[in-house]
């Protein structure tokens, strides 16, 4: 019996979108305004078609779907580190709840006015691509990321990331 393979147009989007947001990241040269907002579009596009959670775990999400920037611990790939970010998220918000919201708005729509993390970081790693995910995963590789807290560890002077 001969088996038949079928990829939904969900996951055929969310490969093009990782890729496009590596490819981006990755480069020396941040995206012109119009190369941005052709990603951004068509990460929405994607996004909206899904509107349940996967069964993948925060930790499962985050290795297909943020591990390619964000490192667990310094030095920095391409985007601040987990570790580093639980810490700023944590001094900045002092609850999971609210913290994890904030992280949701802003993967949704990253905007330099909306960041937790301040210019510097901005400046350093430029904006991150709208993550094409739904609000549900969005959530739990959120609130996996705040559960990465490390009490030991130095985020050297308030959360720059090294």
């Amino acid at each position: 019996m001969e088996k038949k393979c079928s990829i939904s147009r969900f996951a055929v989007g969310i490969v093009l979108a990782a890729s496009l947001s590596v490819t981006y990241a990755c480069q020396q040269d941040k995206p012109d305004a119009s190369e941005v907002r052709s990603l951004t579009s068509m990460n929405s596009a994607v996004a909206a078609e899904n509107t349940t959670a996967s069964a993948m775990s925060g930790q499962e999400l985050y290795t297909a779907n943020c591990a390619a920037c964000h490192s667990m611990r310094p030095p920095a790939k391409t985007a601040p580190p987990i570790v580093g970010l639980a810490s700023r998220f944590r001094t900045v918000y002092g609850n999971k709840s609210d913290a994890v919201g904030a992280m949701v708005s802003f993967m949704k729509n990253p905007d330099a006015e909306k960041t937790s993390l301040g210019p510097q970081a901005i400046k350093r790693f430029g904006l991150m691509p709208a993550m094409a995910m739904s609000d549900g995963d969005l959530e739990k590789v959120s609130g996996w990321l705040w559960d990465q807290y490390d009490p030991d560890f130095d985020t050297g002077g308030g959360g720059n990331c090294r």
